[in-house]
């Protein structure tokens, strides 16, 4: 698996109100040009999250479109084609990105990233299809590896939480395995939430208690804060009648279609006898 392996850090800031929940929804591995694509999946997140977009942010996680995968890239842009062949398959490419954009064109305003993939298309001016995805949804292209803080801001109350996020590496071929490699982020970065995609696997674990040193408003405290490890799902089908696929070929185990998502609400907590605020974080999916 080749990426463009850039890492970003990047904030974002969510106005919200005290004790009401917003929704985290990561999606990706959509897959959406492949003929394998859920289309029945796909729509019902749509249908589920599109009246629901006003309390709810979105993380994009790669892999929207099916091409081009690390190979194909290697075939296409290794200029044994003709410039007037690039060109076109350029001008089809945009297309179908823009096709794929207007379908979730309701999240504008409500995306906070777009992470790169695995599959995806170069342009002829250094870009890529996922770069322009996030300039046409209004918000940032963070690579295939991102450190995020999210606030969330109810007036002069304000907490945030981080999420170290990554498209995916590892296959394994057990639940355990599946999210060995989602665990092993809290080797590189400290965070409250970790997440992977690629491998279309579906699935949320508590990571466990991370003992912290925090400065409050009454002082030096030791405080315990949950961590998540997340596998965020897929929208391609393994296993199709009538249908081939690298999933059958390899007798890899199906897809864990539909996605995850988080509600994240920020509360006033009692520490002694001051009242600070923090993010209470919970698995919906």
């Amino acid at each position: 698996m080749n990426t463009d392996g850039l890492f970003t850090i990047h904030s974002v800031s969510i106005p919200v109100k005290i004790n009401t929940p917003i929704h985290l929804v990561p999606f990706g591995d959509v897959h959406w040009d492949s003929p394998n694509h859920a289309e029945e999946t796909w729509r019902e997140f749509i249908d589920y999250w599109k009246p629901r977009r006003k309390n709810a942010y979105f993380l994009g996680m790669g892999d929207y479109l099916d091409g081009y995968s690390s190979s194909e890239r290697n075939i296409v842009y290794s200029r044994s084609l003709h410039d007037s062949t690039l060109a076109r398959e350029e001008r089809e490419t945009r297309k179908r990105v823009m096709r794929f954009c207007s379908q979730i064109s309701w999240m504008k305003g409500r995306v906070l990233g777009i992470m790169g993939g695995n599959h995806y298309p170069e342009f002829s001016d250094g870009t890529t299809g996922d770069m322009m995805l996030a300039n046409m949804l209004g918000t940032k292209y963070l690579g295939v590896c991102t450190a995020l803080r999210v606030t969330l801001n109810a007036n002069s109350n304000r907490s945030s939480i981080d999420i170290f996020a990554h498209h995916g590496r590892g296959g394994g071929t057990t639940a355990g395995g599946r999210m060995n490699a989602v665990e092993k982020l809290d080797r590189v970065a400290e965070a409250d939430i970790y997440l992977m995609g690629h491998n279309h696997a579906r699935g949320v674990l508590p990571l466990g208690q991370r003992l912290r040193l925090s400065v409050t408003r009454a002082g030096l405290k030791l405080v315990s804060r949950q961590q998540w490890i997340g596998r965020t799902g897929s929208f391609l089908k393994g296993y199709d009648p009538d249908s081939s696929s690298y999933v059958v070929d390899t007798a890899m185990p199906p897809a864990s279609l539909g996605w995850i998502s988080f509600r994240l609400k920020l509360t006033r907590v009692m520490t002694g006898k001051v009242r600070e605020t923090a993010v209470d974080i919970r698995v919906e999916q």
